[in-house]
């Protein structure tokens, strides 16, 4: 027979470190629909042009006046020229905005869940924040709730004499209803009462 432990009981703060690692999820990212048909447009008509143009110089025929003209302008002109320097700089705007549009992942509106049964599933923070704003209402003493909500972090203010410790619980509770791939800090605080 064995004897029942006589420690403390754990509270609901020991839960999450005996709690099951997360599985890694990755953000969902845009497909950039938009910005890949211009860039394959920009690409296909540049580069069809003057593929079109180098092949007729190399089979005997004169180049076009615009390819000319453009090589006379890039041989003559310096460096230091008005028009040469805004050209590069556009240049490296275009670039840069291609390089963000391929490195940054997009829908940061949307915070995924945890996986289940081999699906990925994503959520609108605009919903979390609903959920969270009625699960806070319920609780007594509240009478007025604003959150905002980004990547990390959920900013909870109450207003009205409850108490923001009850407030917590509650919503933490919540966030784990709703099952986050990566868990939000809560950060909850109190303000005034609007008169």
């Amino acid at each position: 027979m064995t004897r029942p432990a006589t420690g403390p009981v754990p509270g609901p703060e020991a839960e999450p470190a005996a709690a099951a690692p997360l599985p890694r999820v990755r953000r969902p990212r845009a497909p950039r629909t938009l910005a890949t048909a211009f860039v394959v447009v920009a690409v296909v008509v540049v580069g069809g042009a003057l593929l079109y143009d180098v092949v007729a110089v190399r089979t005997g025929h004169s180049a076009r006046a615009w390819r000319a003209h453009l090589a006379d302008e890039l041989a003559t002109r310096h460096l230091d020229d008005v028009w040469v320097l805004l050209g590069a700089g556009a240049a490296v705007l275009v670039g840069g905005w291609l390089c963000w549009l391929a490195f940054a992942p997009g829908l940061r509106r949307w915070l995924p869940m945890r996986p289940a049964a081999r699906t990925d599933a994503v959520i609108d923070r605009a919903a979390v924040g609903a959920l969270l704003v009625t699960r806070a209402d319920e609780v007594p003493g509240v009478e007025g709730t604003t959150v905002r909500i980004n990547r990390r972090r959920v900013r909870v203010a109450i207003a009205g004499p409850a108490d923001p410790a009850a407030v917590q619980r509650a919503l933490t509770a919540e966030l784990d209803r709703i099952g986050l791939a990566r868990p939000l800090r809560l950060d909850v605080r109190t303000r005034p009462a609007k008169p």
